[in-house]
Formats: C-alpha cells, sequence, structure tokens
C-alpha cells in the first residue's frame, strides 16, 4: 500500500495564512481608513486620536493572522496588504476619508492623521511581527 500523500498537509496552511492574511488585511485597510478620519482638536492643536487607534488595530489584526495561521508571515503579509490598499486609496484625487500631507496648510489635522496612519502602518506592522514571533514562539515552548 502507497505512503499517504504528505502534500495536502503542505497546502492546507499555505491557504490558511493567506487566506487570514488577505482577510485581516482587507478589515484593517477599510476600518482602519474610517477610524484615522476621528480627530479632536485642544484648540487649534489637532490631536488623531483615530490614526492612533486604527494603528493599533491593523497591528492587533496582522497579530491575529500570525498567530491564528501559527506563520509569521502571515502577519507581515497582513500589514503589506493594508498598507498597499491605504496606499491605492490615498491615489484616488477624488477621496475624502484619506487626506495627503500635501494639504496640510489647509487641513493639518486631516493631514497629520492621514500621514500617521498611511506611515504608520509599517511601524505597527514591525511591531506585530515581533509579537507574533514571540507569541510563536512561547506556544512552541509549552508544546
Amino acid at each position: 500500500m502507497p505512503a499517504p500523500s504528505t502534500s495536502g498537509s503542505r497546502v492546507a496552511p499555505l491557504l490558511l495564512g493567506t487566506l487570514v492574511a488577505i482577510v485581516t488585511g482587507v478589515l484593517a485597510a477599510v476600518f482602519g481608513t474610517i477610524l484615522q478620519a476621528q480627530i479632536f482638536y485642544a484648540g487649534d492643536t489637532p490631536l488623531p486620536w483615530g490614526a492612533v487607534l486604527a494603528l493599533l488595530m491593523a497591528g492587533s489584526l496582522a497579530v491575529v493572522a500570525g498567530l491564528y495561521s501559527e506563520r509569521v508571515w502571515a502577519a507581515a503579509a497582513s500589514g503589506v496588504i493594508t498598507y498597499v490598499l491605504v496606499a491605492w486609496t490615498g491615489l484616488d484625487v477624488h477621496n475624502h476619508l484619506l487626506i495627503g500631507w500635501s494639504n496640510r496648510e489647509t487641513l493639518p489635522g486631516p493631514a497629520l492623521a492621514g500621514a500617521l496612519w498611511t506611515y504608520g502602518i509599517a511601524v505597527s506592522t514591525l511591531v506585530a511581527l515581533v509579537f507574533t514571533a514571540g507569541g510563536l514562539r512561547s506556544r512552541a515552548r509549552r508544546s
């Protein structure tokens, strides 16, 4: 009798990691872009609390992707997908959710929030990779 095929055991984690990374990346991009527009003003000073929460959400979703699929690359892929979708949204000149830094003279608060959200995704993804690697390492030690 032939030995059972092991190719299915290699494909399933790859598909799971890819699927989880796509779903979490899209969720982070869509809801993060909406959330980053929330700004509190202390006098004339904009406090972009929505962008900070959006970055925490994006990083958390990337960690979820990595830990759920048990693959660090899934966390990285989630962050890359988030960044690509947000950057693509920023290219639309009729977009009113994500204000570019070039508009900082007329709309300083939204421009600051948009810049923090867009460029902060890279930082939140790197932090998510550290947390994911640590979580997977401690999970492996317990097993």
